[in-house]
Order: structure tokens, then sequence, then C-alpha cells
């Protein structure tokens, strides 16, 4: 007997099934190049899989189901003065610059010169036409191809990407600065990123990402970051998200590290209505280090979600994690970190610890760390606190001259301060801490 079989998309997928196949339609002769079949092969892995649904564990405190069946235009063409660009700079910071205004490459407001030999920064399809790091740029995006849905959609839609490449024995002197300018005007737009970077055996580099808005407006940006981490190569990356509170982010952050190498992470959110920050990290060799350091702060409706993923594979490692944010008003916070230690995985030492501080009764905080252990030689703690401003902490600073609010302004920057204090980059901290103090003087 003949069996019915229903192979029919999900509405929201088909939407941007169509959409692609209109896009790959114009391509013309663009449809054979390397680049594109990496685009199909991630909207083939989206029909197959579909966007989470609001009743899977990893999304259940997050809807990031309405985001995607949202209605999107393209970004639009915008431009922005030299001295606004210059205000998401960091003073005193000598850096190569490189800005995006809506997800273009602005020339004009780039800060690049002459790079320092061992570095190379291009565009994927440059790059891939080039021929010399092809190779290596294809390296990086074959990690953690089709991890979820959302890199998926990057991947098929985004017109271009960025390249870092960083050669042996490199040690970069100059921070490498990516600001994504976002100018919202007229319908609600997507907006597609793509950052790889490669960094060779025994290199260094500071990565930095900040996104800002120019003005509040409805948008979506979402973004994909690969990492590869070689032998004894180690990697700062910084990311600063002060997005418009009408707009929406969805980061996807994914780091491979070979033996003896460092990964650190440096995350504030500030800004956005709805944010998701996937960030996983898997060590595939040992004496591999993988530190995790993030603040969020939210007031109003603000949404701000951290998922983080280490996997430990092999013995002798090292991971911390340290997340702590501050919910005010009606916003929501939600922090999901899963540590998995495998087998082999002897002598690994894992920590992580979250903190959250809710301020009002109208305000909530989800929390749920994890620990899968599968070796019994290690050391692995978890934790998790969600808690008020102590009154009496708050009464000594008033018997000090310090009114109600500028008391509790003091306690809440003290306790977000231990995070920022492993920020390594003065000038990126002090423009986190500016930021953070203008935001709970509101």
């Amino acid at each position: 007997m003949a069996v019915a079989v229903d192979n029919k998309i999900d509405p929201t997928v088909e939407k941007y099934k169509q959409l692609f196949d209109i896009k790959e339609q114009q391509m013309n002769g663009q449809k054979a190049h390397a680049l594109h079949q990496i685009r199909r092969k991630a909207m083939e892995n989206l029909v197959a899989t579909g966007f989470p649904k609001h009743k899977d564990e990893e999304y259940k405190y997050t809807r990031v189901d309405r985001i995607a069946k949202a209605t999107y235009t393209e970004a639009p063409k915008a431009s922005v003065d030299a001295t606004v660009a210059q205000d998401f700079f960091f003073a005193d910071l000598d850096a190569y610059q490189i800005v995006f205004v809506n997800g273009v490459y602005a020339p004009e407001l780039s800060k690049i010169g002459a790079l320092q030999k061992g570095v190379m920064i291009g565009d994927f399809k440059s790059v891939y036409d080039r021929q010399t790091y092809q190779a290596k740029l294809e390296t990086v995006l074959q990690n953690g191809l089709g991890q979820n849905a959302f890199v998926d959609l990057t991947d098929a839609f985004a017109k271009n990407g960025l390249f870092i490449h960083i050669a042996k024995n490199t040690v970069v002197e100059k921070p490498i600065h990516i600001s994504h300018i976002t100018v919202a005007e007229g319908d609600t737009f997507l907006n597609n990123l793509q950052l790889a970077v490669y960094a060779e055996s025994n290199s260094q580099v500071s990565v930095i990402e900040t996104f800002n808005a120019v003005k509040e407006g409805s948008y979506f940006t979402n973004t994909v970051g690969r990492f590869v981490v070689d032998a004894n190569a180690h990697v700062k990356h910084y990311k600063l998200q002060n997005e418009s509170v009408q707009g929406n982010q969805l980061n996807n952050t994914i780091v491979k590290q070979d033996r003896d190498s460092v990964y650190s992470s440096y995350v504030a959110d500030l800004g956005g209505k709805i944010v998701r920050n996937n960030l996983s990290s898997h060590l595939q060799a040992s004496g591999t280090n993988t530190y995790m350091y993030g603040i969020y702060l939210g007031t109003g409706s603000q949404h701000i979600d951290n998922q983080s993923f280490m996997d430990h594979a092999f013995p002798h490692c090292e991971s911390n994690q340290l997340y702590k944010g501050i919910l005010d008003d009606k916003s929501r916070g939600v922090f999901n970190g899963k540590v998995t230690v495998r087998p082999d995985a002897q002598k690994t030492n894992a920590y992580q610890q979250n903190s959250s501080l809710v301020l009002t009764d109208t305000a909530e905080m989800d929390t749920k760390p994890q620990l899968e252990i599968f070796a019994d030689d290690v050391k692995c703690s978890h934790g998790a606190t969600i808690g008020q401003l102590d009154e009496d902490s708050i009464y000594y600073l008033r018997t000090r001259g310090l009114t109600r609010e500028q008391a509790k302004a003091t306690l809440q920057f003290a306790f977000l301060g231990e995070v920022l204090l492993n920020f390594p980059l003065e000038p990126v901290r002090l423009k986190i801490e500016e930021l953070v103090n203008a935001k709970l003087k509101k």
C-alpha cells in the first residue's frame, strides 16, 4: 500500500526559500561560484530543519519564532557622518578601524592604513577570487555550518563577509575594530553579517565588534562569527552591543580551538529589543583554555538571552565563564550555560557562574547552568544567584552623602565591575563603563 508523504515546507521557511530562489535567478554566471554553493547548502539545511519553535527546550524563554516570521526588506543604503562614526570608536585606542553601515563596507569611514606583516583583512569574495587564502577561508566557513537555523539564514543571505587571517608567529600590535552602524529608516529590514577569523599557530590578536544604531527604528541584525584558533594561538574577542531598543539581534559565535590555544570572550549587552547570543567553543586538543566574561543591562521591556556551550573533549583543558546582569522595569534575562566534559577529558577544570540583580517585581531572570560530566578526574563547578540590592548597603552609602538613586547606581556599577575588571583593553573597558553609567542614571 502506498504511503502519502507530506513534503510541505513550513510557511516561514518557504518565504525565505522563495526569496533565495529569486536572488539565485538574478545571479546568472555567479551561481557556480564556490561561495554561492555554501549559500545553497545553507538554504537546504534551513529547509530541512526549519526554525526553532517556542516549545523547543533551548528556546522556550525567547520567542525567536516571532523574529523569523516577520516580514523584512533588504537593508537600505545609508550614509553616516564621520563625526557620528567617530563616536563609536574608542578613545585613545590605536586600532585598525573597519566600518560597515547597514552591512555595507564604508571605506570613507574606515581607518585601516598599511597592515602589519602577517595580517590580511579582506572580504570573502575577493579572498576567493585571489585564491591565496581560499583554503583557509573554506576551513573557517565549515566551522559550525548548519549549527542552527539562524546560522543557515546568515550563510544563505549574507551578501559578503569579512575575513581576517593572522599568519604563524604574528603578534598583531593593534586591535582590529569592526564597527557596525545601523541607520534604521523605512520598513523593518534584515541585516545578515558574517565574520571569519583564522589565527594560525603562535599568533596573537584582539578583535573588537561593536553594534550601534544612529537612530531608533525596527530591524533585525543576524550575525555569525567564526573563529579558528590554531595551536598556541591567543585570541581576545570583544563584543559591545548597543543596538536600538526597537532592533532585534541574534548572534552566533562559533569557536574551534587547537592544542594550547587561548580564546577569551568579553561581551557587553546594553541595547536591543530582543537579543540572543549563542556562544560555543569546541576544545579539540589538550591544553586549551577558554574564558567567557559577559555583562547585560536590561531596562524597559528588553529581552537579553545568553546561551553558551563549552565542549571539553580532551584532557588538561580549562574553561571559565562569568556572567553578570541587571534587570530593571519589565526587562527579562536568560542564561543557559552548558559545559560538557567527555570521557577522555580527564584533568579538566571547568567553572561557571551567573549572577543577576532583579530590581523590580515586573523584571524576570531565568538561569540554568548545566554540567554534563562523563570523566571522573575533573574539577567542575557551577552556580547561579538572583537577588536584589541590599538595603543596608544603600543606607550606608546614603549616610556618606549619596542620594538613594546615587547609592543604587553605585552598587549596580560595582556589581558589574567584577566582570569588567577582566576586560584587558582599557579603552574598551572605559567606554563600556561610560555607557553603563549613563544607562544606570536614566
